[in-house]
């Protein structure tokens, strides 16, 4: 049995394929140019604040870019998964939606009744967003479209629908408007989509999740991405099978899978990454990409840096690999 993956070297897997350490064997001379290319990396970086996820793109760039990215729908904030914010290279957006969206959409889709909404109604509210959306329209915009079809969006329901839209792959967030949300058709800004289904969807989110954020287990891939235990366990057969990651014993003997290049990652590189003391935003992917988050936070921190009571991530600071309160 070979030895287990000790703790301080997962944690620097982490590092350096979440691009906050370098290493020769790492993704980083890989990765492409700009904010575009660091998103592309991290594939989809939660957004529920948007300036926070701006924030954790440029850190992992080392320069300012996001915000232009996001202005010019080269970056665009959507539902991809786990019906939250999220930031994506705009090429990925629609595989990802509709891969990793199908259980929240028939999550939400059970809600209509409490809301008061049945089929006839989202039907004519997506019929008429839908029509206005060729060009960015703003929520009170998207919500008096709903009234006009005899939808009220008050008592949530406006939000509703917007979020349920945007599971479905065809509407997304715009490029704000004087830091206000703006809801858009994704064809009419973003018409290069990545054609992906089955199991091509299931070997590029399986390996491009682990290239950037192994070491991983099963229910950490399920939480990120929201797919079911069975998908994957697919994906991860696949790119095992394609040589892409393999399986490791975690510290604590879990099963764990990590990616080819870090078998290749040095003993002083590891050091080298452990030795940087990195302040990270609020709701950071090196907290939020993994439903076991003991490896890199004590616990004890959960209600000092999240999720407290209220779903929250505050920022936190990273110090030898481990996530400390600010």
């Amino acid at each position: 049995m070979s030895r287990p993956l000790p703790l301080d070297r997962l944690r620097a897997l982490r590092l350096v394929g979440q691009l906050l350490a370098a290493s020769a064997a790492g993704p980083r001379g890989s990765v492409g140019a700009g904010a575009v290319g660091v998103a592309s990396h991290m594939l989809a970086t939660q957004a529920q604040q948007r300036t926070a996820a701006i924030n954790a793109i440029d850190l992992r760039n080392g320069s300012a870019g996001a915000a232009e990215a996001l202005a010019s729908s080269q970056l665009i904030r959507s539902w991809s998964q786990r019906g939250t914010h999220q930031l994506l290279a705009a090429c990925d957006v629609r595989w990802m939606t509709l891969l990793c969206s199908p259980r929240v959409l028939a999550a939400s889709a059970k809600r209509r009744p409490a809301l008061g909404l049945d089929d006839a109604a989202v039907d004519r509210a997506r019929d008429a967003l839908f029509a206005a959306c060729t060009e960015p329209v703003t929520r009170d915009t998207a919500y008096g479209l709903f009234a006009s079809v005899g939808v009220d969006p008050q008592g949530g329901r406006g939000q509703h629908l917007l979020r349920h839209f945007g599971g479905e792959g065809e509407i997304v967030q715009g490029p704000p408007v004087g830091g206000g949300d703006t809801f858009v058709l994704l064809d009419a800004i973003a018409p290069g989509q990545h054609d992906l289904h089955g199991d091509a969807a299931l070997q590029e989110v399986t390996g491009r999740y682990l290239g950037s954020r192994g070491a991983a287990g099963v229910k950490d891939l399920q939480w990120w991405t929201g797919l079911t235990v069975r998908e994957v366990r697919r994906g991860l057969s696949i790119i095992e099978s394609a040589g892409e990651a393999h399986r490791v014993d975690g510290p604590s003997g879990e099963q764990l899978w990590i990616p080819a290049w870090a078998e290749d990652v040095s003993a002083a590189e590891v050091e080298a990454a452990l030795g940087r003391e990195i302040t990270l935003p609020a709701f950071d992917e090196y907290l939020l990409s993994y439903s076991d988050r003991s490896h890199v936070m004590d616990p004890a921190h959960q209600f000092s840096i999240g999720p407290g009571r209220n779903g929250i991530f505050k920022p936190f600071r990273v110090v030898r690999g481990e996530a400390l309160p600010l």
